[in-house]
């Protein structure tokens, strides 16, 4: 048996009340509350209403802020309101549609009007409720879809370099871990976490010559090397997917340096995404603590040295300060990254 909609009917006047909840218990769950404040407060409660019928003269606090205040609020804000109330007049009613408000019953009432029009307003809020639901599904077939995509990618660049899928792993939360410390919001913090472990995704088209070459790289085969971050943003570029639409500049830019002395296209400042910018640095300090065949394993504290005051090799210049500071300030956690997600 399909369960009644709820109805609350907020009006201070315990004759109008009466009325109404007469006219609609047979076919309502119906409750009641004889105040503005009541009201809100109410229709806030578990299990809230489906529908509220809101009078608008009422002392203290009139039904107009009541909407306000309901509309106002995530919890109570679809919740379809219909103002019943004596004051017919037009611009009153349209000021009350403005509110958010979605039909206005003028008093007395018509029965069969007050009936049809709460069963249209309920049908409508049902089919919204519905169709919230197919696209919030589809949202989620969507992105579950993209991270898929974004997996097998990596997975296709690992075969062609030697970072390991715990350097992959690593990259997603330092990445999050910084962004998360500059106060952006949750969507850039978790397009940056699926985002970022496609930087090296362009390393599939360099010969394994070069790319797996124990020794260091001559002119040439450096040249050759630095064509890497370009490919990758053509791979990764023309999707419908926010993940990769982030990936393209973090793949053709994580290699650009805050003084300009990066590649490939030699970008300076402001110039180079903040998301290229958060990867430099990640990918910098995960370099350090990771053995090569070219330099050892370093310690958390030697890298966050190296970072912030330089070697020769990599220099504080190198990286955003606003970024320095903020990996000054959360290394720690860095480390613990580490060393959770080691080779």
């Amino acid at each position: 048996m399909t369960p009644k909609n709820r109805i609350l009917i907020v009006d201070d006047l315990p004759a109008n009340i009466k009325v109404l909840s007469g006219l609609l218990r047979p076919s309502y769950h119906v409750s009641a509350a004889t105040s503005g404040a009541e009201g809100v407060a109410q229709a806030a409660s578990d299990p809230k209403p489906d529908l509220i019928l809101l009078d608008v003269m009422m002392p203290d606090m009139d039904g107009y802020e009541v909407c306000r205040r309901l509309k106002s609020n995530p919890d109570t804000r679809e919740i379809p309101v219909l103002f019943v109330t004596a004051m017919a007049e037009v611009e009153e009613e349209a000021y009350g549609l403005s509110l958010g408000a979605v039909d206005y019953i003028t008093k007395p009432i018509s029965p069969s009007i007050v009936e049809a029009r709460i069963r249209t307003h309920l049908n409508l809020y049902r089919h919204k409720q519905h169709l919230e639901d197919l696209v919030a599904e589809r949202t989620l077939q969507l992105k579950s879809g993209y991270i898929d995509t974004i997996h097998r990618l990596t997975l296709a660049s690992e075969f062609k370099d030697e970072e390991t899928g715990a350097h992959i792993q690593r990259i997603s939360y330092y990445t999050r871990e910084v962004a998360q410390a500059l106060g952006m919001d949750d969507k850039f913090c978790e397009s940056i976490f699926y985002a970022s472990p496609m930087h090296d995704i362009g390393k599939v088209a360099i010969p394994d010559a070069i790319l797996l070459k124990p020794g260091p790289l001559d002119p040439k085969e450096w040249e050759v090397m630095k064509t890497h971050p370009g490919i990758g943003a053509k791979i990764l570029d023309g999707s419908d997917s926010p993940y990769l639409a982030m990936a393209v500049d973090i793949a053709h830019c994580h290699h650009e340096r805050w003084d300009g002395s990066g590649y490939p296209q030699g970008l300076k400042g402001d110039g180079i995404p903040l998301t290229a910018r958060i990867m430099n640095l990640a990918d910098q300090y995960d370099a350090l603590r990771s053995l090569r065949p070219y330099k050892p394993a370093f310690s958390h504290e030697k890298s966050k040295t190296i970072i912030t005051r330089g070697d020769g090799r990599t220099m504080p210049g190198h990286f955003d300060p606003d970024l320095l500071g903020v990996f000054e300030r959360i290394s720690g956690r860095f480390n613990d990254i580490f060393e959770t997600h080691k080779d």
